[in-house]
């Protein structure tokens, strides 16, 4: 059982959150509350495993409330929430210790795949409008067409087994479903991102996703659009 604590001002948003997450039999919500210091005396009090931080809270902000919980013992893994989006945004959350930055528009399933990837401390956990949205930042745009994918790959002295990973770990895989798609173990998956973080310049496989992106190695995964009702 995963346990999972909500911060959100937004009354409506919060038991819509909790309801979707509740829904699950292996998820189980152990707080929800409106400001980031309740939120802090919680994770004290009930320890929970991921932390679902909204951006903007009054009082103490969701990033500020995320660098101070991530300095707990045992810390929770901190996925932030917020309606809008910013390569700003994601950064400020990186620093934080954030394991990963949502919309609060993504979907139920989605959201309850964060969660689970969040609690495992593996997989990539960015809502793929988000990544669509920071590709086509015009700051990471001049950056990626200054150069080829082929010769960033060249400059960074990718092998193709990590160009292999990377495309994997974009595309919001854990090591365990790298190590399976690429019949590979999965300490040598783990070899792979330790690599890349050193090349790449990173300290977290989120922040891997994100280089990628902007520099053109990876495409960001595409909005799952729902199809019509019949």
């Amino acid at each position: 059982m995963t346990t999972v604590l909500i911060c959100d001002d937004d009354p409506i948003v919060r038991e819509a959150l909790g309801a979707y997450l509740e829904h699950e039999q292996d998820l189980e919500v152990v707080a929800m509350v409106e400001t980031a210091e309740e939120a802090l005396a919680q994770i004290e009090t009930t320890r929970p495993e991921v932390v679902l931080m909204d951006l903007v809270l009054p009082g103490m902000d969701g990033i500020e409330a995320t660098r101070l919980a991530r300095g707990m013992q045992p810390a929770p893994a901190v996925l932030v929430l917020t309606t809008f989006g910013t390569e700003d945004h994601v950064r400020a959350a990186l620093a934080s210790g954030a394991t990963g930055f949502l919309l609060k528009a993504t979907s139920a399933p989605t959201l309850v795949a964060a969660v689970h990837a969040a609690a495992a401390r593996a997989g990539t956990v960015i809502t793929p409008e988000l990544a669509s949205r920071i590709a086509v930042d015009p700051a990471a745009r001049s950056d990626r067409e200054a150069r080829a994918t082929g010769a960033a790959r060249e400059a960074l002295d990718l092998t193709g087994r990590e160009t292999e990973v990377l495309t994997l770990l974009c595309a919001a895989e854990s090591n365990a479903g790298i190590a399976d798609a690429l019949s590979l173990s999965e300490s040598t998956v783990k070899t792979h991102v330790s690599s890349l973080m050193t090349k790449l310049g990173c300290s977290s496989r989120l922040e891997i996703a994100l280089r990628a992106f902007e520099r053109g190695l990876a495409a960001p995964p595409q909005p799952t659009i729902p199809p019509p009702p019949e």
